[in-house]
């Protein structure tokens, strides 16, 4: 079988077309060289797999569109990038929470104002029980604001440096003098 002229030149354009040019074969190589390395770089950065993902395929975007002007180190200029990207991305999550929370205390606010007696009260309140915080053993006044933070009792007896089974006889005691010495002030 004979393959005309034109059958032989349009495969030769096809076969030309699909060969990849040295470029993209140096990029594929720096792909393949570094994808799981700086993926694994932006995660402990951003903390969240797609996030990093998202951000490693903007830095080999940067690396392919716009490569560096000194070429010996590309692996270097990679990773600095997806750095600065990463950074920008933490940048821009803590600008979003920062309005978010005060989208939600301006709406708060405007579903119940505040009334200046509730919150002298609220103010007063405070002040009392830091000054009896203050006149308890530090012990136990770190032992009830560890607690009325949130920590657990093996998180706060790692801070104690305490037994966890004995938190909970720390707290009781604590709460017990707290609360004697609220009841003097009233």
């Amino acid at each position: 079988m004979t393959m005309t002229l034109s059958k032989k030149r349009n495969q030769a354009v096809q076969a030309k077309q699909k060969a990849p040019s040295p470029e993209q074969l140096v990029f594929e190589d720096l792909f393949q060289q570094h994808w799981s390395r700086l993926c694994g770089l932006l995660f402990r950065l951003v903390g969240d797999w797609d996030e990093a993902q998202d951000l490693a395929l903007d830095a080999f975007m940067k690396l392919y569109s716009q490569p560096p002007a000194d070429e010996h180190n590309p692996g270097g200029w990679l990773y600095r990038v997806g750095m600065n990207l990463g950074f920008n991305a933490l940048r821009a999550r803590q600008r979003r929470q920062r309005y978010e929370e005060k989208a939600g205390v301006q709406a708060l606010e405007a579903e119940h104002p505040s009334d200046p007696a509730e919150e002298l009260e609220s103010a007063q309140e405070r002040e009392q029980v830091r000054s009896i915080l203050a006149a308890m053993k530090p012990r136990e006044a770190q032992t009830l604001i560890l607690r009325h933070s949130g920590l657990s009792y093996a998180e706060i007896a790692a801070v104690l440096d305490v037994s966890p089974a004995s938190v909970g006889t720390l707290i009781a005691r604590a709460e017990r003098e707290f609360e004697q010495r609220y009841t003097r002030i009233l």
